[in-house]
């Protein structure tokens, strides 16, 4: 048995959920300045504004998920955010190349289409890649995390762990994760409410957490995973 649990905490608004929303404003935004203000525009008017409009929208949406998420930055988030902050800068830099200073050294900015070159190519690139980004960083949901404050509830997750760590093949891996699992379960498991034993099942549960980071443990896996798997998780993380 362990010492009685204290109530839940409750729970925030999710973070995924709110950059969802953002996100999907920002390119309602995007969308709504294209087809009601670019589209109208001639082309001697569009141009100095083209690559700026863009460059801002990309740099905002840096900006804002950089803002909902900064207390727990994800992998998938910090690729996302900074393939946006690229982005924004590559579309800047265009901007000054067809209406400034031509940056590859010709005589005149590069406002034809004919003249495009490497600059341009990678910042259409980075456009695409970026927006897969995007959707990747607000689909792929956070990495397993036990939030309890009960430790029976949290000890009886942990035998659960054990179970699944129990099938994977020797090594340094499974190795970290059983000492977690050790110590861990060493901390959540008192009889008393004494300050300090809250304290080490605190601890227990910080170490439990750890494990199932590195065994990547979640309820409805039976299997260890693949290397494929493995690196969909760190994204995740």
């Amino acid at each position: 048995a362990c010492w009685p649990g204290r109530a839940v905490r409750p729970r925030t608004l999710d973070r995924s959920f709110v950059s969802s929303a953002f996100v999907l404003f920002m390119y309602v935004v995007s969308h709504l300045g294209t087809t009601l203000w670019l589209t109208s525009l001639s082309l001697e008017e569009v141009l100095p504004v083209h690559y700026l409009f863009y460059a801002a929208m990309s740099g905002i949406l840096a900006l804002g998920l950089f803002i909902i998420n900064r207390e727990k930055l994800r992998v998938i988030m910090i690729i996302t955010i900074s393939l946006l902050a690229l982005e924004a800068f590559l579309g800047y830099a265009v901007h000054i190349d067809r209406n400034v200073s031509a940056l590859n050294g010709a005589a005149v900015p590069n406002a034809a289409g004919t003249t495009s070159w490497l600059l341009w190519n990678t910042r259409d690139f980075i456009s695409q890649f970026s927006t897969f980004a995007v959707f990747l960083a607000v689909t792929l949901p956070n990495i397993y995390q036990v939030k309890t404050d009960d430790p029976t509830i949290a000890y009886a997750i942990l035998q659960k762990v054990e179970a699944y760590l129990s099938k994977f093949k020797l090594s340094v891996c499974k190795s970290r994760a059983e000492s977690f699992l050790s110590i861990g379960g060493d901390n959540l498991c008192f009889f008393d409410s004494v300050e300090m034993n809250k304290y080490k099942a605190e601890a227990g549960l910080l170490l439990l957490n750890e494990a199932i980071k590195v065994c990547c443990y979640e309820p409805h896996r039976t299997e260890p995973i693949g290397i494929f798997g493995r690196f969909v998780y760190w994204l995740r993380s």
